[in-house]
């Protein structure tokens, strides 16, 4: 009787030593943990200081997916991936829809491809577009760090996210594809004008 109240009380303080290994590692950690009972479910707006420990079989996770606009930054440590978060880009005239939803979209990735971006004219109102860049971390961008390691992959967030959600990329592509789909039923002058306003 008294040996499996001790058997327990070891099994408790197990579990307990498990649990804290698994939420103490940090993401440079040179041994990450290794018996991992249970994973966690894909999160796709990772949001704050989290640390999250993904099967190696999920795709999102193999994918490094996340619905903020993220972008590849240079990293020293060639085992970790680390992206940052480029913000939104939102209407100049703070403008909303007809059904009252603000204008957040999301940001070219490349540099070059995002300043063009600002230089377009707001899909709702036609007012001016302008960046909302991301600062949660003391002032930087919010960054997101992944690293496979056997079965399991480890995702760490550092910072929170200053600004709203920009849609997210089956949004843009959808939006995109509405507007191709209107500029090409426009009369020819109309999509002359559209173009001398981009210009």
């Amino acid at each position: 009787m008294l040996k499996g109240a001790d058997d327990s009380v070891m099994e408790q303080e197990d579990s307990a030593s498990q649990h804290g290994e698994m939420m103490s590692w940090d993401i440079n950690d040179i041994k990450l943990p290794q018996y991992v009972s249970q994973t966690d479910w894909f999160q796709e707006w990772p949001d704050s200081y989290v640390k999250h420990i993904y099967s190696s079989e999920d795709k999102n996770a193999q994918r490094h997916h996340s619905s903020w606009a993220m972008r590849n930054t240079n990293n020293h440590n060639s085992r970790i991936l680390k992206k940052s978060c480029l913000g939104v880009v939102v209407c100049g005239n703070d403008c909303s829809t007809l059904d009252g939803r603000k204008i957040y979209l999301r940001p070219a990735i490349c540099d070059k491809a995002r300043q063009k971006q600002q230089r377009k004219c707001c899909p709702n109102c036609n007012g001016p577009l302008r960046l909302l860049s991301c600062r949660g971390h003391g002032g930087y961008p919010v960054t997101n760090f992944w690293r496979h390691e056997g079965q399991f992959i480890f995702f760490q967030s550092k910072g929170a996210h200053d600004h709203p959600r920009p849609e997210t990329k089956l949004e843009a592509e959808a939006r995109r594809s509405i507007q191709k789909a209107k500029s090409a039923f426009s009369p020819p002058s109309l999509r002359l004008k559209r173009v001398q306003e981009i210009e």
